[in-house]
Formats: C-alpha cells, structure tokens, sequence
C-alpha cells in the first residue's frame, strides 16, 4: 500500500511543461518561422484506434501501432516476423469480440471522445482552430498537422497523456518532427510548440479528487486502486521516470481528497496492459485484483489518471476481465472512475493545459533561409 507523500520526482519534471519541436535536420535548434497566416492552431494528439469493428481494420491499426519502435523496440529483422506472421493473423479476430464489448453506436470509445474534445475544446477557444490526429490511424497526426500548418502561424499541440514515456510522449514528438519536416518542403514554417509532461496540472488534479469525493459519498470504498498502463521494465523506455510521475499524480490527487474529505482512504499504484514477454513493471493490476480481498478491501474504487478517454484497455480489460477476477477472490464493490472522456470537463482540462504553456514570443525566431528542406 502506498505511502500518503508524494514521491520525488526527478528534476525539472514536476510541473506542466513545454518544449519547441526541432527541425529534424538541426535538432539542437528550434524550428521558428511564420507561414504568414496570423492564426494559432491546436492538435490534439491521441493514440487511435480502429476505424470500424472488423478484423482487417483492428489488424490495419495494429499493424500500425506495433511498428512503431517506441512502443516495440526489438530489432525489426526478429520483431517483423512476428508481427506479419502470429500477431496479425490471430490477434484481430482474438480481440474483435473485445471491441464489439465496449464499441459505441458511432464507433471506438476513443475516437468518439476525442472527436468530442475537439468540438468542446474549439468552442471554449473559438480565436484558434482545433483539430484532433491520432498516432496511428486516421486522421492521421501528421496530415492533421499539416493542414494546420497551411492557415496557421503558430501550432501547439496537446498530447492527451499526462506523464511522460518514450512510447507514447516521445511517439507524439516523432509525429511533429515528420509534420515539420513536411511543412518546409511545402514552404510553411509555424511556430511549434507541445506539450511533455502535465502530470501534476492542477485542474486535473482537481477532477480526479472530486471524483473520488464523490464516490466516497456514494457508498464506501475500502481502498482506493490507480491502474497505470504499464511499460517493459527496460532503460530504454525510461520506467523509473515514469513510475515516478504516475506515483506523484497520485499522491497529489489523493492529498487532495484529504483536504476536501478529511477522509484518509488507504490507496497503491498498479500497472496494467502487460503485452508480450519480458519484464514489465508492477505490481500488475490483474494480479491485485486477486489478493485484496483476502486483504481486507473487499470495495474499491479504480482509478486511471493515465488514460484521458476510455478505450480497450479501461473499458473492457478492467471493467470486465479485472472485474471478474476481483469479484471471483471475494469482492463485493467494484468501482471505476472514468477519465474526463468526451465531456466538458475534458475541454476545460486540456484549455488549462493550453494557457499553462510559455508564449510563443518566449522563443527567438529564426529566419526561414536557415531551416534546411529536404
């Protein structure tokens, strides 16, 4: 069980931050120039997912998503195989009855909300024009990126996951880099901006502790359970790192229902979405889910600050399959707070998100003859 402090974080990581994407052919300078339109875009970057409820579209998104060497990092001789070969011939149909679970009337819970962001996020910030891309599938990031960059000057772009990793943070970067690259072959040069890390934001703090109040009043909780999606247990995708932000989310949340409940719940970290061998961090929530009962929580309340909208992994893998195995070892009270999703609430979120980062004029412009094209 968790401590009630909140754990160091490593330096310079603690708060929302912000960094200017590089040209890729420069990477120690920023790329600053103006595409003459005096108009700030925002992109919204989300994961994916399958476009519709079908095997050859869940294996077109993960033929997508696992060939990224973010997310899999071994060497593409040993891992394509694999990946063309057991993994797409068996795993669309495998989990199609999974996403036919938790699919929605106008589509993947995903791209639903986040389509809804996008709508609720240009009406809060109607100066701007709002767009969502996703890493993998359509629209995609970089297209979306683009069609910015053709009637903006300046883009910022809101990663919609709060604490940093290479797979997913780092991913989104790539995806700016090609959108830049892309932009000056084509003569545009915006401003760039994006966002790194906000896993302390304090509306997002706010959200999830009155969520939790709110469950609290609603009937007890025995324990409460964050369930983080996990990472392979290797330095190159930096888990120590983003341990480290996931714990201090937590007890910052957690603090806060303290101070507004006066009500000292006992909670712990757990990581989940395990996929392929290896090491992965833990403790694995599938594995908790089994042991608390006999522990003494026999009514929890789940909570996943990682995620901003539900998707497979929220909406099938714990409301379902870790439902089950808590309930199987004894539970009585399985609860889940669902993130922001596509509500108003998640709009405001990502609005503070935006007004948290440094000003454009913070940074030097740079003159277009210096950005190489390629």
């Amino acid at each position: 069980m968790q401590e009630q402090a909140v754990p160091p974080v490593p330096k310079d990581h603690g708060t929302p931050k912000a960094h200017l994407a590089a040209s890729p052919s420069s990477p120690s300078q920023p790329l600053l120039a103006s595409s003459g339109a005096a108009k700030e875009g925002v992109l919204i970057a989300a994961l994916g997912s399958p476009t519709h409820l079908s095997p050859e579209a869940i294996a077109d998104f993960l033929r997508e998503f696992l060939s990224d060497r973010r997310v899999v990092d071994l060497h593409p001789a040993l891992w394509k195989p694999i990946l063309h070969g057991p993994v797409l011939h068996a795993r669309p149909t495998k989990v199609l009855p999974q996403y036919q679970h938790v699919w929605l009337t106008d589509g993947s819970p995903l791209r639903v909300y986040t389509a809804a962001q996008e709508s609720e996020l240009q009406r809060l910030l109607p100066g701007v024009e709002v767009r969502a891309g996703y890493q993998y599938g359509a629209p995609n990031m970089v297209d979306q990126f683009l069609r910015l960059a053709a009637t903006c000057d300046r883009i910022t772009v809101l990663a919609t996951y709060p604490q940093y990793a290479p797979a997913t943070v780092g991913s989104v970067d790539d995806r700016i880099a090609d959108g830049i690259r892309h932009a000056a072959q084509a003569g545009l040069f915006p401003r760039v901006r994006s966002t790194h890390e906000w896993h302390l934001l304090p509306e997002y703090i706010t959200w999830y502790s009155r969520r939790i109040g709110a469950a609290l009043a609603e009937g007890p909780i025995d324990e409460v359970v964050f369930s983080w999606h996990s990472l392979p247990d290797r330095p190159v995708h930096e888990p120590d790192f983003y341990r480290a932000q996931c714990e201090a989310t937590a007890a910052a949340i957690m603090e806060r229902v303290q101070l507004d409940s006066d009500a000292r719940l006992p909670w712990r970290n757990t990581f989940q979405s395990r996929f392929g061998p290896g090491r992965w961090m833990t403790p694995a929530t599938i594995d908790t889910m089994a042991e608390l009962p006999a522990q003494g929580s026999r009514h929890i309340v789940m909570v996943t600050p990682g995620f901003f909208a539900d998707c497979l992994e929220t909406s099938y893998e714990l409301d379902v399959l870790n439902a089950q195995a808590f309930h199987a070892a004894g539970g009585q009270g399985f609860r889940r707070i669902a993130p922001p999703n596509g509500s108003a609430d998640a709009a405001q979120i990502l609005a503070a998100l935006h007004r948290s980062l440094p000003d454009f004029s913070e940074f030097a412009q740079l003159p277009e003859a210096t950005i190489p094209t390629r």
